[in-house]
């Protein structure tokens, strides 16, 4: 009992310093992302995974509209964090619009994607939010629809966060970064200059149809569905302009469903969608780094996207 009652002490110590690192930072990853969930204010947020925040030129777009722009783009991230940070920015501020990067390959059902939600634990207790889209780490494979979930509504991850250091597993390092190396974006912005080869730009499309043949039980994720019509749903409510955006990639499989639900949900709630993914004018690999777009590209795609932004934001609601 003793050892018990050290190991809770211990437990709850460790994560209230951790807090304070936390929500202390002055730069990094973290901060960035305080700064997304509890103070950005632009006109217009970008938000989406690492290819909103590596193929959106914030400066350039915002500089093209005459608003303020934020890039709120996360690595590695998918729709599940978009949709949590929706609730964050609307929550604190109303803007005029929030455009959403979408790669349409993310609805589909992916381990990973849960699993990185943990940049969502730091503010589980602060914030409400947050906390439908961090519950869903603990019922990925569960049939929260059948009789028994709802008689025993049974979540291991709520269970786990009775734990304080449990929310910050895996985060001092990035911590110690954000401290000690000073990472300056512009407007969260953060540009890739290298650019890939030929030969790189199709060892890369291998290597995705490669991993795609390999994935067993290939489905599309409900909660993901659920996670973008409920960014749309939470943007009217507000009266803020959505577009969804689809930026250019290495290949486009145009033969993939995704596409066509993606198609239908935005004609079905009547909203822009731009697909920049099937675009001849981003076929050469020198617009590219890897399987992000290089500086090179992403100030020719910003520029291009920034003039159909410019016509969705003269629109009347």
């Amino acid at each position: 009992m003793l050892l018990l009652v050290l190991l809770i002490v211990l437990d709850q110590s460790i994560g209230l310093v951790m807090h304070k690192l936390y929500f202390g930072a002055t730069s990094g990853v973290e901060f960035e992302t305080t700064f997304a969930f509890t103070k950005a204010d632009a006109d217009v947020i970008f938000t989406g995974s690492s290819k909103a925040r590596r193929n959106y030129n914030t400066p350039l777009i915002a500089d093209s509209l005459q608003l303020s722009c934020y890039n709120a783009g996360h690595d590695g991230q998918s729709l599940l964090f978009s949709y949590a940070m929706t609730k964050m920015l609307l929550s604190h501020h109303t803007p005029k619009m929030i455009v959403v990067e979408m790669f349409p390959e993310e609805l589909y059902y992916k381990e990973v994607h849960y699993d990185r939600l943990n940049v969502l634990l730091p503010y589980y207790a602060d914030y409400n939010e947050i906390r439908e889209v961090a519950d869903w780490r603990g019922t990925r494979d569960v049939d929260t629809s059948s009789v028994f979930y709802k008689l025993y509504p049974f979540n291991i991850e709520k269970v786990k966060l009775l734990s304080q250091s449990y929310r910050y597993n895996s985060m001092w390092l990035d911590l110690l970064k954000g401290i000690f190396k000073k990472q300056k974006t512009e407007s969260g912005y953060l540009p890739l200059n290298k650019t890939i080869t030929e030969k790189e730009k199709q060892q890369y499309i291998d290597e995705f149809e490669l991993t795609k043949s390999r994935e067993r039980n290939r489905h599309i994720d409900a909660n993901k569905v659920k996670s973008l019509v409920g960014i749309i749903t939470l943007c009217k409510q507000k009266n803020v302009k959505v577009v969804l955006v689809m930026s250019p990639v290495l290949k486009r499989y145009s033969d993939d469903k995704v596409y066509q639900l993606v198609d239908s949900i935005a004609l079905s709630h009547h909203i822009s969608l731009f697909d920049f993914t099937g675009d001849d004018r981003f076929k050469s690999f020198k617009y590219f780094a890897d399987n992000h777009m290089n500086k090179t590209g992403s100030t020719y795609f910003s520029s291009i996207l920034a003039q159909k932004l410019k016509i969705v934001i003269a629109q009347k609601p």
